[in-house]
């Protein structure tokens, strides 16, 4: 073969074999990363990359954090109080019109009761749940209520991965520690298991959620960039700003490049709420 012809076919099988490596990254790409296929426990969901819905991770979930709803009757030490929220769960309703049988996720849920964001919409309008609360004290409180709504004896992680941190134990402002390794021996600090947000909507085979309540004292920012928000739709979020380190502003810009309007903010002149009320464009 002449150089002249010669060129032109090394030319050609180039860009063919360029276009076998794309098409091949391409179908790798869209399938994801390949499940992680050994020993499924704590230890190795915290120290391996998976993703946020690998199967071990979720069945992690389903078989040892996963409460199912009670089907025993409510225990509520004030069932007089009709709806314990400081104002989130009202804006909410009003945004969604009092909408009946929805899915809400509440972290922290404390004791399940006190100024619940959720339990008026449990008890009159039949929405279902997930309650998720780090603090082992408050989560044996949850439990006694008898929600029916999942419940999860776990915080939420700060970054895509499950990990063990050390939780800061004091009722309505636990909170993950910030200095990890001088609290950890200290009284009052437990280690508590985290899981991302999305992993936990994957174990309950949920896309779609009506209602997330955000208030865990200071790293809402943090939880909320774990979400792959092409993967889920929540409609509206009440989210606590004011113990944030990035300050409201962030919060509030996040939210909005992720498609979401300020509604208006609940407060309270006790603190008893300081929270952006967000619903989706």
């Amino acid at each position: 073969m002449s150089p002249v012809l010669k060129r032109p076919v090394v030319l050609f099988m180039g860009v063919c074999f360029a276009c076998v490596i794309l098409i091949y990254y391409q179908s790798s790409h869209s399938q994801g990363k390949p499940h992680y296929s050994g020993v499924c426990n704590t230890e190795n969901v915290n120290s391996i990359v998976m993703d946020q819905d690998d199967p071990c991770i979720l069945n992690l979930l389903r078989g040892q954090y996963l409460h199912p709803p009670s089907k025993n009757k409510l225990s509520l030490e004030a069932p007089e109080v009709n709806n314990p929220s400081m104002g989130q769960a009202q804006s909410i309703l009003e945004i969604l019109k009092n909408k009946e049988n929805g899915f809400f996720v509440e972290c922290g849920a404390l004791d399940g009761e006190l100024r619940s964001n959720t339990l008026f919409m449990e008890r009159t309008l039949g929405w279902e749940g997930v309650l998720i609360e780090a603090d082992p004290k408050n989560f044996l409180k949850v439990q006694e209520k008898n929600r029916r709504a999942w419940t999860v004896p776990a915080c939420l992680s700060t970054s895509s991965s499950p990990k063990t941190v050390v939780f800061k134990q004091a009722f309505n402002q636990g909170r993950i520690s910030q200095n990890q390794l001088d609290d950890q021996n200290r009284a009052g600090s437990v280690q508590v298991q985290c899981f991302p947000i999305y992993s936990i909507l994957a174990a309950l085979n949920r896309t779609e959620v009506d209602y997330f309540s955000l208030d865990i004292e200071g790293d809402e920012l943090a939880v909320l960039k774990t979400i792959p928000w092409n993967n889920v739709r929540i409609q509206t979020l009440s989210v606590e700003f004011i113990h944030d380190k990035e300050g409201k502003d962030q919060i509030r810009e996040y939210m909005t490049l992720q498609g979401y309007e300020v509604v208006k903010e609940v407060t309270d002149p006790n603190w008893l709420a300081n929270d952006f009320i967000f619903n989706k464009i």
